[in-house]
């Protein structure tokens, strides 16, 4: 054995050795530094998407919050901006109040409304930079600067659905004066807070005093139909308070023809959302029916402000039927062949179909009527006019539920003597009841009601 000399052998196998713990050793640094880096690069994306969530949250609320103010008159002057600029400054200042600067490392973001309204729906655009605090270590010289932050984007909308909204006034006598200006300024900020939609919004008006006026062809005041704003305008503005309160007929015309659309079978999530606002000063004293005078029947309006009196006209706000009289009543025929006889004398009379009818007439009112005979001769007056009283609130009670059955959102607005507990009947819950004693308030009253239909139809 030979000691202190190493076998060729031997030294290669060392060198070998060396060689590829060298090798180790720089792969194992390699190694930690892709991990290093892919932990880092992992920390900034789940950085990233936590921004881009917040800033999400950010450009929804501010498109929310858009599309629920989409009209609103009152922005240009509150921003102390141009002509029609106010929607967009509300949107980038509600984007940027609802992100936090500095979240995350991300700078203060910018938020601006993309185009303009569309359909009632408003997008909203949002980006910010995201500084990378830990992929900046991994830059080398020919990478510097290009890692130190990375730009964040997101996009929201939000779009006010298609709505029908009816609007019902009363322009009974009582309203004569300063109400019924008052009523006319409310009714038209109304309309102005709905003029941008107003392509896609349907509206459609119904005034009311005693009977209902018509335009020539037309089975309401005004049709549902889109661009109303001027139209709708221009027939508030020709309103005059006379005559009694039939607020019956009107809720009736609002489920007839050019009232609501039949929504009956389709989906809950493709309705058209249905409004109706009711405003009344007083409680009913009138209802539209058919009545026989002298063998010829008449549609008209029965009136319970009084008996000596003829009936009148159901498409004219205060208009008398010549000569025929809504009192004595009878069988309406002629006075050759009547059976109600008065001292051996036949006399004229006027019979009321309504008494025959199986809900509102003698079957179920004969208390107040004080007869169940649905054609007797000269009821008390007094008894007929408590029995119209009864009918003529049931009546409009009984229309408001069939709408309201049918999904129509009813909101009632009552000024002075109106009956709160007869508009609480009318309406769909106590979150849609108005009132005010002084008619001065009515316009606060209408933009709220209008603020409120705005926020139920906004979707994101």
């Amino acid at each position: 054995m030979r000691y202190g000399i190493d076998h060729p052998l031997t030294s290669a196998r060392r060198s070998i050795a060396a060689d590829e713990r060298g090798f180790f050793a720089l792969v194992t640094t390699l190694a930690i530094l892709s991990i290093f880096g892919f932990i880092a690069l992992g920390i900034e994306v789940g950085k990233w998407y936590i921004v881009r969530a917040e800033l999400s949250k950010s450009v929804d609320a501010a498109a929310l919050l858009g599309a629920k103010n989409i009209s609103n008159p009152y922005l240009d002057t509150y921003f102390g901006v141009g002509d029609g600029q106010g929607l967009s400054e509300l949107v980038r200042v509600a984007g940027e109040a609802n992100f936090t600067p500095g979240f995350f490392g991300a700078n203060v973001p910018t938020i601006a409304m993309v185009g303009s309204v569309t359909n009632g729906k408003v997008t909203v655009q949002g980006s910010t930079d995201v500084f990378n605090n830990l992929a900046r270590t991994l830059e080398t010289p020919q990478t510097a600067g290009q890692y130190e932050k990375t730009q964040i984007g997101a996009l929201g909308a939000a779009q006010q659905r298609e709505a029908e909204v009816m609007l019902i006034l009363d322009q009974s006598g009582s309203m004569s004066g300063p109400p019924i200006e008052d009523l006319k300024t409310a009714a038209i900020s109304f309309l102005q807070f709905f003029e941008d939609t107003e392509d896609n919004d349907r509206f459609g008006l119904i005034t009311f005093a005693s009977g209902i006026p018509e335009e020539p062809g037309y089975e309401v005041t005004y049709h549902l139909q889109n661009y109303f704003v001027s139209g709708m305008s221009s027939i508030i503005n020709t309103m005059t308070a006379s005559g009694g309160t039939n607020a019956e007929d009107a809720l009736d015309r609002a489920d007839g023809v050019g009232g609501f659309t039949d929504q009956t079978g389709v989906p809950g999530d493709q309705r058209i959302q249905q409004f109706l606002v009711f405003f009344s000063d007083g409680n009913p004293t009138a209802f539209r029916g058919q009545f026989v005078r002298n063998g010829v029947t008449y549609d008209a309006v029965g009136y319970a402000a009084s008996w000596d009196i003829t009936l009148m006209r159901p498409d004219k706000q205060f208009s008398w039927l010549s000569g025929v009289k809504q009192y004595k009543t009878g069988d309406g025929l002629p006075t050759s062949s009547t059976s109600c006889i008065h001292e051996g004398t036949p006399y004229a009379n006027t019979k009321w179909l309504i008494l025959q009818d199986p809900v509102y007439g003698v079957a179920n009112y004969s208390n107040l009527i004080g007869t169940s005979n649905p054609q007797a001769c000269d009821i008390n007056k007094n008894n007929m006019k408590n029995y119209v009283d009864a009918i003529t609130k049931q009546m409009a009670i009984d229309h408001a539920q069939v709408l309201k059955d049918k999904g129509i959102k009813i909101y009632t607005i009552g000024l002075g003597a109106v009956d709160p507990t007869f508009l609480a009947q009318i309406s769909s819950g106590p979150a849609f009841q108005y009132y005010t004693p002084d008619s001065t308030q009515l316009l606060e009253l209408f933009q709220q009601i209008a603020t409120n239909i705005k926020l139920r139809l906004v979707q994101a």
